[in-house]
Order: C-alpha cells, then sequence, then structure tokens
C-alpha cells in the first residue's frame, strides 16, 4: 500500500481484529523462500513475533488516535540488508572452499607425519629435548585441520546437491581409510598383523560420517518448524522442539563411545555447533567454539590453538572455488599408505 493512498483515506474507520488478524497473515506469509532449518533462521521466530508485536502496537495506535510513522518500503529495507550483506562479504572474501580443504589437508598431513616418524623417539619428554619440542610444535600445527573440515563439511550439507550420496562418500571412505590409519599410525612398536586389526581407534571419516547424520536428522526435525514460521511458546512445544534434537546428539555420541573415531564425542558437538551457527556474521567463531569443545569436551589442552585459526573462517568468502572433490578423499588414505610405506623403509 502506497503512501499517497493512505492520505487519500482520511476518514477510515479504525481498524477491526479482523483487518488486524489479515494484516498478520500476510505478513507471516512474505518471503517463503526455503532456509536452512538452523538456530541462525530461527530468527524468524523472533521476527515474527516482532511483526506481529509492531502490527498490534500500530492498530492500538490508530485506536488511540496517535500519530502513526511511516513505515520504510520493504523493498529500501532489502536494498540495504543487500548491500550490507555485499560489503561483508567483501570484507572477508579471501579465503574459498577449496583454500580452507588445501590449508586442512597441509596441517593433517604434518601433524601424522609427526605421529608415524616422531612418535616416543625423544629421550625426555620435556621442552628441554629438541626433539620432543619439534614433534609438539608439529601437532599443534595439526590441531587446525579437523576444525577446518568440520567447517567445510557443514558448508557442503547446506551446498551439496544430495545429502545421501555425501552420506555414501563418507561411509565408504571410512571404511577404506580404515587399514591404512591403522598402519599408519598405530603404534611402530606394533607388527604390521597387529596393526591391521588395531581397532582401538577409528578414522576420522567415520566422526564426520556421525556428525553430517546427526545435523541431517535435526534438519529433518526442524524443517516443519521453520516452514510454518510457528514459533514454539508452550513449555510443551519448547520441549518438543528442542528435546528430539538433544536426542539426535545423544544417540550420535553413544555411537561415537562405541566405535572410537578420532575425536569421538567432541568432534560430533563441534560438528552440531558449526551446523547451528551457519550463516552467523562472524563465521571465526567456529573456530573459538571448536577449539573449546575439542578442549574441554575431548579433554586434550593442545586443542586451546585453535581460536588463532580465527581469521580463516572469518575471511571466508563463501565460495566453492576450484572442484577437486575427489582429490580430497583419496587423499586421506593415500597419505596414510605413503607414511606407512616411508615408515617401513625408515627403519
Amino acid at each position: 500500500m502506497q503512501p499517497e493512498e493512505r492520505s487519500e483515506r482520511p476518514t477510515k474507520p479504525m481498524e477491526t481484529n479482523e483487518n488486524i488478524e489479515e494484516i498478520e497473515k500476510e505478513s507471516a506469509e512474505e518471503d517463503d523462500e526455503a532456509l536452512p532449518a538452523t538456530f541462525a533462521t530461527v530468527k524468524i521466530f523472533s521476527d515474527k513475533k516482532k511483526e506481529r508485536g509492531h502490527t498490534g502496537a500500530v492498530a492500538r495506535g490508530r485506536e488511540k488516535g496517535e500519530p502513526h510513522k511511516e513505515a520504510v518500503p520493504e523493498t529500501t529495507k532489502k536494498a540495504g540488508r543487500d548491500t550490507s550483506a555485499q560489503k561483508m562479504t567483501q570484507r572477508r572474501a579471501i579465503f574459498d572452499g577449496f583454500t580452507l580443504k588445501m590449508i586442512a589437508v597441509v596441517t593433517m598431513l604434518i601433524d601424522h607425519a609427526a605421529i608415524a616418524f616422531l612418535a616416543d623417539t625423544w629421550s625426555e619428554n620435556s621442552f628441554s629435548d629438541p626433539l620432543y619440542t619439534f614433534y609438539f610444535a608439529l601437532r599443534l600445527i595439526g590441531r587446525f585441520a579437523f576444525p577446518l573440515f568440520c567447517f567445510v563439511l557443514v558448508e557442503g550439507f547446506f551446498h551439496t546437491r544430495s545429502r545421501l550420496n555425501y552420506a555414501i562418500r563418507l561411509a565408504v571412505f571410512a571404511i577404506l581409510s580404515e587399514v591404512p590409519f591403522d598402519l599408519a599410525l598405530s603404534s611402530r612398536d606394533m607388527k604390521v598383523t597387529d596393526r591391521l586389526l588395531n581397532w582401538k581407534q577409528q578414522n576420522v571419516f567415520f566422526t564426520l560420517l556421525l556428525g553430517f547424520l546427526v545435523i541431517w536428522a535435526i534438519e529433518w526435525w526442524m524443517q516443519p518448524w521453520v516452514k510454518n514460521k510457528k514459533p514454539p511458546r508452550t513449555f510443551g512445544e519448547i520441549s518438543k522442539f528442542f528435546l528430539p534434537m538433544l536426542g539426535f546428539i545423544i544417540v550420535g555420541a553413544l555411537v561415537a563411545v562405541a566405535i572410537r573415531p578420532d575425536y569421538k564425542i567432541s568432534g560430533v558437538v563441534a560438528i552440531v555447533f558449526i551446523y547451528f551457527a551457519h550463516g552467523e556474521a562472524h563465521p571465526g567463531m567456529n573456530m573459538v567454539r571448536s577449539g573449546l569443545i575439542l578442549a574441554i569436551a575431548g579433554g586434550a589442552y593442545t586443542e586451546l590453538i585453535v581460536p588463532a585459526g580465527y581469521p580463516l573462517t572469518e575471511f571466508y568468502s563463501e565460495k566453492r572455488g576450484r572442484n577437486w572433490k575427489w582429490f580430497f578423499y583419496v587423499f586421506y588414505p593415500a597419505h596414510l599408505l605413503l607414511l606407512f610405506g616411508l615408515q617401513q623403509l625408515l627403519k
């Protein structure tokens, strides 16, 4: 409705309850685009509540004869949001998805090389031993790999054409990578035959798969709520909204305890937190949260260095970059086999 049209109807009677309900209905039906069901999109719940409150306040003001401020046209507000989004993208458009994956791959290779060749080779478990200090430094560098893989996993979750195919790829390479993982990263004192039967810890693909399945289940549960734009209000509705999601996380955590993949429960929880934060203004906070979760829930104080990787995801360009999808899948088992082969040659 244009402002000049309102000025031509000065004698219009005050709004009735039916008019107000119709206005609220029209407001709720605006912008029906499908949005990812994360806590970033749950913001629409509070937005719709504010809109309804604003509509009611306007109606009450009209009843009292109070002057009404002209609303800013929706096109103007949208243009302002678009401009703000463009500026934010330009400000942090440094690392695309491909670059983040390459950084994760390189840091992971450094970490695994330290385990394969330097673990338990120092004479003193102290920084006074240069070899131990070098090993420790390499492991610190490797702490950035997993949070970056989690970040690009969630990005892939929202942009993949088929989540089923994505999950199948993770499962297939989790199975294919298990023997190389056990061969390369088991204790060097173990015989090769014993390494093949070493099931004390599984590779990180299992962690990524579990996290992916958990956020997929959460997305499935949240989607109807987001689609209907109906926020939970009563205690019963809030419980019905949140408890199933908590249940999915608990199930994922229990499976992680059972199969013991890399990072276990803390890895699954880190993926869930990154999922919930998708679309936030400062994605660099994902590194901060991941570091704290992995350090506290995983009991590894070395993960406290991860927040130092804040700029990596903060300056993410939200672009895919080069499409080397299969390279990153194949690289994981391939580099483990290479490390194992070199390890045997250097015996």
